[in-house]
Formats: C-alpha cells, structure tokens, sequence
C-alpha cells in the first residue's frame, strides 16, 4: 500500500467498521435472541410476579405496545445478545486502531521524506558529441610534452610518467575518474573514447604494467616500443581530427 493512500484506507476502514457495529447492533435488536441464534435455544425467560407487576402497562398503553417494552427489557437482558454486542464492541476497537496505525505510518513516511536531502543530480561528465572530441584535441595539444616524458630519465620510470600523463590530459578535458577504477582502467576508457588505436594501447599498457610492477630491468628497446607505441596513438588522433575538420 503506498503513501498516499493510507490516509484513504484508514478513514474507509474507521467508517466501515462503524457502520458494522451500527447495523449488526441494530440487527440484533431488531429480531431478538431467538432469531440471532437457530435451534431451541436457552429456556425462555421466566418473570416473577413482582416483575409482572413492574411491567404493566400505564394508564393508556395498549397491548402491543406493552409487549414491545417487555420485549426489550427480556433482549437488553440476554447473555447472548450482550456477548454478541461485547464482540461486536472489540471488532469496532480493533478496526479503529488500525486505521489510526495506517494515518501513523502515513504521517510518519511523509515527514520522513520531507526531512530527507534530495538526491543530487546526477552529473554529465561528457557532452555525448563534444566529450570525445575535447579529449582527443586534450591529447593531440599534449604530445609533444607527453614524448619529452617518454624520452628522459631512465626507461621504466620514464614509461610510467607517459601513461599517467593521459590522467592529466583527461583531467584537462573534464574527464573524471571513477572511484573504483583504478590508472589503468581510467586511462583505457579515455583512450576508447577517443577510438585510439587499438593495437598501439594495447602494447602501451601492457608496458605500462611491465615498468610499474615488474623488479627486472628495463632497456632502452623498450623506450623504443614505448614510443612507437604514443606515436601510432597520437597520430591516429590527428588523422581522425584532420578528417572531422
């Protein structure tokens, strides 16, 4: 049941049982013990002079109406019809404390969702269409720098310092990275954004990983891979650039 409805389904809920109560109360009045219960029965009530004595009819009261009367005082009297009414007295309560336990809940839900911050929008990194191309001009604009990198200190710091270098061009862009991703995975999404090639990313990172984690020693062979690597990347991404302009 949602929010907005319990308001509804409680007052519907006190109402009915009320209206219940109203007329099975009613009902059996109306018809009398014998007629609440099939079957013989109790033995019927006796009265005692005194009390035949106390029913007669006033000056005026006709017959029937002194029946009516007598027939009320021996139902008001009736263990039955007084345990009907005394079920029929906790149905009313019960239904009623549960349409107030719905009207609770319900105020209790909307003032805990008004107290509540509202979510905050969720941010649009990229553009779809400017996104990509911001980032490959980022990239194209930073090479020279990039491959100055590449080509100083020794080969596996050297190589480090070229792949974390893409984190600052995509920084540059607006490119955020996520909290779980970790260089690698933040730099291969930006490079396939940018429809780098392939090929080229592929050897680049996994000499990024050789330079970051391995303990033997890295040669300038692999400065050379490295950089024929960042070449073939960086002029993909002029090629594509030359070709949208």
């Amino acid at each position: 049941m949602g929010a907005s409805r319990a308001p509804v389904t409680a007052v519907a809920a006190v109402v009915g049982g009320v209206l219940l109560v109203a007329v099975l109360v009613t009902w059996a009045a109306s018809i009398g013990p014998s007629g609440v219960l099939t079957g013989e029965g109790p033995e019927a009530q006796r009265l005692t002079p005194s009390e035949t004595t106390s029913l007669e009819a006033p000056t005026g009261e006709s017959a029937e109406q002194v029946r009516d009367r007598l027939a009320k005082k021996l139902a008001g009297d009736h263990p039955i019809l007084r345990a009907i009414a005394a079920v029929l007295e906790l149905l009313a309560l019960l239904i009623v404390l549960y349409g107030l336990f719905l009207l609770g809940r319900w105020a209790w839900q909307t003032f805990d969702a008004r107290r509540r911050p509202e979510p905050p929008p969720e941010e649009v990194e990229f553009d779809v269409l400017e996104g990509p191309r911001r980032l490959a001009e980022e990239i194209t604009s930073d090479a020279e720098e990039q491959r100055r990198l590449l080509m100083e200190g020794s080969p596996r710091n050297a190589i480090v310092e070229c792949w974390h270098r893409f984190e600052v061009q995509a920084a540059g862009a607006g490119l955020e990275r996520h909290p779980w991703e970790t260089s690698s995975e933040f730099t291969l999404r930006m490079l396939d954004m940018v429809a780098a090639d392939s090929h080229a990313v592929a050897e680049l990172a996994v000499l990024y990983r050789e330079a970051r984690f391995s303990t033997h020693s890295l040669d300038e062979a692999t400065r050379a891979r490295a950089v024929a690597d960042l070449d073939a990347i960086h002029a993909g991404l002029l090629a594509g650039r030359g070709r949208r302009a």
